[in-house]
């Protein structure tokens, strides 16, 4: 309900449900008052007159008597647009929480691999420590220590992939949720 795609197809299917109210009700007889209310203050001469004046009517009805079924086809339309708004809604809806869902799954996803990218790293380092210490021992060249450095940078390039990944996975799941969005009060008298 935060999205704003959401928000959008909620209204338009309120707004084709009003529809179908008012095609079905073109379809009954009408009943209508008119009137006016109106106030003059008229100053002449110190002399001060009040015309207030009140009027009601003409009081008209309509009746629907013959339209060769074009208000019985307005209310299909406006059924059938109806139909599509709640289509519409449905399918923003199942966007949305699959949208969310994929977010939580890549976050799973990456706080699960994040042990084993750790241990991973932490191997590559005890294996550079005991090359190095071999290498100082002569039992060891220098290419093997430098390979050994080369996994080293590799795996901490895979601890950063993946923290970009799990942040990634965040914004993702932050605007598939609608974050920052606030749904706008339509009742809300106008501000001055």
């Amino acid at each position: 309900m935060q999205r704003p795609d959401v928000f959008a197809a909620e209204h338009d299917v309120a707004l084709a449900s009003a529809q179908v109210g008012r095609a079905k009700a073109r379809r009954w007889p009408g009943l209508s008052l008119g009137g006016s209310i109106g106030a003059l203050r008229y100053a002449s001469a110190g002399v001060d007159t009040d015309m207030t004046t009140w009027s009601f009517g003409p009081l008209a009805l309509t009746l629907p008597v013959f339209d060769a079924g074009q208000r019985a086809a307005l209310v299909d339309a406006a059924t059938a647009d109806y139909v599509a708004a709640v289509a519409s809604y449905r399918g923003k809806v199942r966007q949305a929480v699959r949208e969310v869902e994929e977010a939580l799954v890549v976050l799973d996803s990456t706080l699960q691999r994040d042990k084993d990218t750790g241990a991973v790293r932490d191997a590559r380092l005890q294996n550079l420590a005991a090359a190095q210490s071999r290498e100082r021992s002569g039992l060891a060249s220098t290419l093997e220590v430098e390979e050994a450095r080369r996994a080293v940078l590799a795996a901490r390039a895979d601890v950063l992939a993946l923290q970009l990944e799990r942040k990634r996975a965040w914004v993702a799941l932050y605007r598939a949720a609608g974050g920052g969005w606030e749904r706008p009060v339509l009742d809300a008298a106008p501000k001055p």
